[in-house]
């Protein structure tokens, strides 16, 4: 059944119609704001911003499914920048008071609830839909709505269940929604603001369209230590590529190591950029977009990278390289030590010397 979202699109109540006499229903039709729609769809994704991003891989897929739909999405404000120039999503809510409130008040048809972890769980429970998919609150643990969303949930709690499993993210998650994968993509495209900072980017740091541009993102933030790569070989590494002009990509926490290395280089005769993600994600966005490949560790950037369509050369030292989906873009090297240092926060050296200059090399060819 086919129904007209009374309000407007965006929910705007400055466009909405109270009722639908024939000529407010041609002013809705004609207005830019309206849809007509015959399923009301709600993602609950928070999460890690990576996790975010690939997540956005089951919108085509949901779109194909129910074309006439409507989709929000709930998330957190920190992945507003990777959402709010998707073209599937057509309201994008943030978790505060206003929005848990607003949920309780509508009613959905379908909700796919893709947290694990509290609240996302908690706030699948209070939401009225016809049909719930992925996870919800039980009594102080996490339950499947759909024995399909099982296998996710097994892989993200149980260690030795996730050494086992040979499935990506995408996989698990389309499972999770009762999709068919068909290889379909994370989405990001770059706002017209971005595509503006991009250029005066490349005049600041005289970038010539000649140039060729390589991204090397060698930290993972102070979370994960053990995703790290050994700064003694990333210099060794830069000395290598004398063809390629280099940024240096990461996070606030890796700033003054990115200042350190870049003034060490300099020293030694090799200019190369540094960049992190102080100011926002639009900006580390719009530096990976220049970037013609990208080196990276599992981090934000590998999954930017990946939504850009960039190739990339991904380095996996404690974490499951299985679990990234390539798109036949995405080179993996792992470490020989993974094992040993599986899902593991204490630095390592020898874990983060355990991938060689030389591997890398031959891959960047």
């Amino acid at each position: 059944m086919t129904r007209w979202n009374k309000k407007c699109r965006f929910f705007n109540e400055n466009y909405a119609c109270d009722t639908l006499t024939t000529e407010k229903l041609k002013t809705c039709e004609e207005c830019k704001f309206s849809s007509n729609y015959d399923k009301k769809i709600l993602i609950i994704k928070l999460g890690a911003l990576g996790d975010v991003l690939r997540t956005t891989s089951i919108l085509p897929a949901i779109k194909e499914k129910y074309p006439e739909s409507i989709v929000y999405w709930l998330t957190l404000q920190k992945s507003k920048e990777l959402l709010e120039n998707n073209p599937y999503i057509d309201k994008l809510l943030f978790f505060n008071t206003e929005s848990i409130l607003r949920l309780q008040q509508e009613s959905f048809d379908i909700v796919f609830s893709l947290e694990i972890t509290t609240p996302g769980t908690l706030i699948a429970n209070t939401v009225n839909s016809q049909e719930k998919l992925g996870y919800y609150f039980d009594n102080g643990s996490t339950t499947c709505y759909n024995p399909q969303a099982g296998e996710y949930l097994e892989t993200a709690f149980l260690t030795h269940i996730k050494k086992q499993n040979r499935k990506t993210y995408q996989e698990l998650i389309f499972q999770a929604c009762n999709l068919i994968f068909n290889k379909q993509e994370p989405f990001l495209e770059l706002t017209d603001l971005q595509k503006q900072y991009k250029e005066k980017f490349k005049q600041e740091n005289k970038i010539q369209e000649q140039d060729k541009i390589l991204g090397i993102n060698f930290g993972s933030g102070k979370r994960w230590l053990t995703k790290r790569w050994s700064k003694e070989n990333l210099k060794q590494l830069i000395k290598s590529l004398p063809e390629y002009k280099i940024i240096l990509l990461g996070g606030p926490d890796e700033e003054i190591e990115m200042k350190e290395l870049a003034e060490d280089m300099e020293k030694q005769g090799k200019e190369i950029i540094y960049k992190n993600t102080k100011e926002s994600i639009n900006d580390f966005t719009s530096i990976i977009d220049l970037c013609d490949k990208i080196i990276t560790t599992d981090s934000l950037a590998l999954h930017l990278s990946t939504a850009l369509k960039k190739p990339t050369i991904a380095l996996f030292f404690s974490t499951p390289s299985w679990e990234i989906e390539d798109y036949n873009r995405i080179k993996k090297i792992t470490s020989p030590l993974l094992d040993e240092h599986f899902f593991s926060n204490s630095y390592s050296e020898k874990l983060a010397n355990s991938i060689s200059v030389e591997e890398i090399l031959e891959n960047l060819k």
